[in-house]
């Protein structure tokens, strides 16, 4: 934290988080303070602010900057500000970089390491599951560092396998650190800013809104040189954070998905409009042979779970069988991959238990054994 980061919690506060004026404030005056003691002549003077600027910045007293730093003392929450040395260079480049950062845990060092973004959709198939986790973790344990939003799905699949590679991972989140946002995640984020960082553009306490989601999404391809956008539908809010990527200058690439699934048709479209295709994580690595990142054969494929191939089914439950892998799966997903009435997966996962393939585990989960 700097001696102006008063102020530009102050502007973030009044301007809104998606501003690009902070950023071209900060070029004219490298002490924002000056712009504050000025008043509304100096306001006015930059060339920068609307009507509807200044009258917000006068309405919005700088107290409420001293109260949300005082509630990051309380929660161990760091801010970076535009103008703080660590404040993150690659984010610093493009057109709406957040007035103010807030962290838990430790900012990793961007500038020196290869940053790979991964999203996708929150309904992952077992194919994409297998495919985050295989990719995920072995970018990470390479060195990569892992961005991704911390949500259900694709998200916290990267996140969890990042971890597990022993590597670093960043969770971007739509609303204050210490909202209590997706409950069941809090042990990952926990975990997450022990190895990495949690951030935000928004205060302690915001709430998740409408738009939320989608703002952060510029600071999630932001901080990285590529994304990869592994499942995705159509309408898909990972598609965004590919767009945004697109107009920041960043690398995208996308996972080769079934033609006949769903969430495959966001990236296989992005794949045709241009995206890098991926099959294994050295299809990202090898396009950044700056960073000196050497494949290791036994990692290209990391944890893919064995089928049997010589069993006696029926040819639902072979297909049941087939979208399940080593690491439990939720029936819904199950459902969702193979097409079929939940009456018939039913059906099927109940034929793979008595023929010995699988096994349930609470909360209706499933993994082949």
């Amino acid at each position: 934290m700097t001696n102006s980061t008063k102020y530009y919690i102050w502007l973030s506060m009044a301007l809104g988080y998606r501003s690009p004026k902070p950023k071209a404030l900060h070029k004219l005056y490298p002490n924002i303070a000056e712009l504050y003691d000025g008043g509304e002549p100096e306001l006015r003077l930059s060339g920068v602010l609307s009507e509807k600027n200044i009258t917000a910045l006068e309405n919005t007293p700088l107290s409420k900057a001293y109260e949300v730093i005082d509630r990051c003392n309380e929660l161990g929450i760091s801010i970076l500000s535009l103008d703080d040395p660590a404040y993150p260079e690659r984010l610093y480049e493009i057109a709406d970089p957040p007035a103010v950062l807030y962290c838990k845990g430790r900012m990793p060092d961007f500038e020196h390491s290869l940053t790979i973004a991964v999203v996708g959709t929150r309904n992952a198939t077992a194919y994409g599951k297998m495919t985050t986790h295989s990719i995920s973790g072995s970018l990470a344990e390479n060195g990569v560092i892992i961005v991704s939003g911390g949500a259900v799905g694709i998200d916290s699949l990267s996140h969890t396998a990042a971890l597990e590679a022993g590597g670093v991972t960043v969770c971007v989140l739509g609303c204050g650190i210490d909202y209590p946002y997706l409950r069941e995640n809090a042990k990952l984020r926990e975990n997450i800013a022990e190895r990495g960082a949690v951030i935000s553009e928004y205060p302690p306490g915001y709430p998740p809104g409408r738009y939320t989601f989608l703002e952060r999404n510029r600071i999630i391809s932001g901080l990285s040189n590529g994304v990869l956008v592994v499942e995705a539908g159509q309408k898909s809010g990972s598609l965004s954070t590919a767009r945004n990527a697109l107009e920041q200058d960043r690398d995208v690439f996308a996972v080769m998905g079934n033609i006949t699934s769903p969430y495959s048709q966001g990236t296989n479209a992005l794949i045709k409009d241009g995206a890098r295709p991926v099959t294994d994580y050295t299809d990202i690595t090898s396009y950044y042979k700056e960073f000196g990142i050497e494949a290791q054969p036994d990692d290209l494929i990391r944890e893919i779970p064995v089928h049997k191939t010589d069993i006696d089914v029926s040819a639902e439950a072979l297909s049941v069988y087939r979208s399940i892998t080593s690491e439990p799966i939720h029936i819904d997903s199950i459902t969702s991959a193979v097409g079929l009435p939940v009456r018939t997966v039913l059906q099927a996962l109940t034929e793979l238990e008595l023929e010995g393939l699988i096994k349930a585990e609470k909360g209706r989960m499933y993994h082949i054994i």
